[in-house]
């Protein structure tokens, strides 16, 4: 019997390791052999079954209703899910490997000029949503993977996020929202302080033609409902990354859709998702799984008609 470590399962499934020991710690998705050494070791089953997981989880079906489920189980889910929606499998890897490697030797040599050099190429043969979805994210994923096995420092991690700010920065000052654009607020809820996402998301929105707003990390439900008011936001994106236990951002999240205006429309994103997938749910929140249904999202966004301000 083949043995896969973690890296494997996380090129092959799609998934980030944090996501992946949340479905193991919180729902047993699976249960993985140990070494002696308490390293967590897959089967080609194992592996399946999270690939066949997330395919149901990308259709809509809740990671906490259907993890416990038997493989056959599984299997006709799917089966039943791919008549309709017709599911792409995850692929063995959506990254671009010799992108993430290079980049990540930039890094280490905190090399910011080489590893924007990097992300222009990548630009050039992907184009930008290609440069986001199988470059900036997967090295983003790759960092947090190498920093939590020990492989690099924090200041490497930081020095990442710098610099990938930075980067897009710049290249976002050539896109300039029409004067009759859609407003979008983009931010992560109290107690999330992991921003990369939400700031490469808020890009993202910005180059598809919105009004970006950005607020950052960390910001309670009350002020993002009074920045919606005051900006006449008529969308929320937020990021859920870090922690996945806050006993306190369910009730964050509902009292936000509480006092946001009735038609704005909630967005959410990140691996932090399947953690408060019941609440989610509960508020109304569209769920966000990749960048091609983000962009899908702000698309059918734009298409909708604004709303009648009332006098």
């Amino acid at each position: 019997m083949v043995l896969h470590g973690i890296k494997v399962v996380v090129n092959r499934t799609g998934l980030t390791a944090h996501v992946l020991r949340v479905w193991e710690k919180r729902y047993e998705a699976v249960t993985p052999q140990r070494t002696d050494t308490n390293r967590r070791l897959y089967t080609d089953d194992d592996i399946k079954r999270l690939q066949n997981l997330v395919l149901l989880t990308r259709a809509g079906h809740s990671i906490g209703q259907i993890a416990s489920l038997s493989d056959d189980e599984i299997d006709d889910l799917v089966k039943a899910a791919d008549k309709v929606t017709h599911l792409k499998p995850p692929t063995a890897d959506q990254s671009v490997p010799g992108y993430i490697e290079e980049c990540l030797k930039a890094v280490r040599k905190f090399d910011q000029s080489r590893l924007e050099k990097i992300f222009d190429n990548a630009i050039r043969d992907l184009g930008y949503s290609g440069l986001i979805s199988q470059v900036l994210l997967p090295f983003i994923q790759r960092i947090g993977t190498e920093w939590h096995d020990g492989n690099i420092t924090t200041a490497d991690e930081h020095a990442a996020t710098s610099f990938i700010k930075d980067y897009l920065t710049q290249r976002m000052s050539a896109y300039a929202a029409t004067t009759n654009a859609p407003t979008l607020l983009v931010t992560t809820p109290s107690g999330q302080l992991h921003e990369l996402g939400a700031f490469i998301a808020s890009c993202l929105a910005r180059k598809s033609g919105w009004r970006v707003i950005y607020l950052g990390a960390s910001l309670p439900a009350d002020a993002i409902a009074g920045a919606v008011v005051r900006s006449e936001a008529c969308a929320v994106l937020l990021s859920i990354i870090y922690p996945v236990d806050d006993p306190a951002l369910p009730k964050e999240l509902i009292q936000l859709r509480k006092q946001l205006p009735q038609k704005t429309t909630i967005l959410v994103g990140g691996d932090g998702i399947f953690s408060y997938e019941e609440t989610l749910h509960e508020i109304g929140a569209t769920i966000v799984h990749s960048i091609p249904d983000l962009e899908n999202h702000l698309g059918a966004l734009r298409k909708k008609p604004p709303s009648r301000k009332k006098i």
